[in-house]
């Protein structure tokens, strides 16, 4: 497991064939930040390094975002939840590594539910 954390965070040509492993690092949301995606145990957890704000007020920087989010196979992870940094309310969480550079986060609140699409930071 210890290996599986060393994987480079360098964006990875769109052709590359994907590994578990690729979902590991460094990854940019659409409304700006940085969040650290990393192995805890078997599952994989995400924490805001940066959420790229500078207004003067508290940031949520180490705020755990993404927990206990398990492997399904075909380059998705589910099972765990992501927590809104303003208010840490729990949502149903799935990850799916669209391509190297590309990351589709999906939260679920009952049956409705919304997406992301992040992008890997070198």
């Amino acid at each position: 497991m210890v290996a599986a954390a060393a994987v480079s965070t360098v964006p990875l040509p769109a052709s590359a064939v994907l590994h578990v492993g690729d979902i590991y690092g460094f990854w940019r949301p659409p409304d700006g930040g940085r969040i650290e995606i990393h192995p805890c145990g078997d599952m994989i957890c995400g924490h805001i390094r940066d959420d790229g704000i500078d207004d003067g007020k508290p940031t949520h920087a180490g705020h755990l975002l993404l927990q206990a989010l398990h492997y399904q196979g075909a380059l998705t992870w589910a099972g765990g939840t992501v927590r809104n940094p303003r208010d840490n309310r729990a949502y149903r969480a799935k990850l799916r590594l669209m391509n190297g550079n590309q990351l589709k986060l999906t939260g679920c609140a009952w049956i409705f539910c919304g997406s992301q699409v992040w992008t890997r930071i070198e």
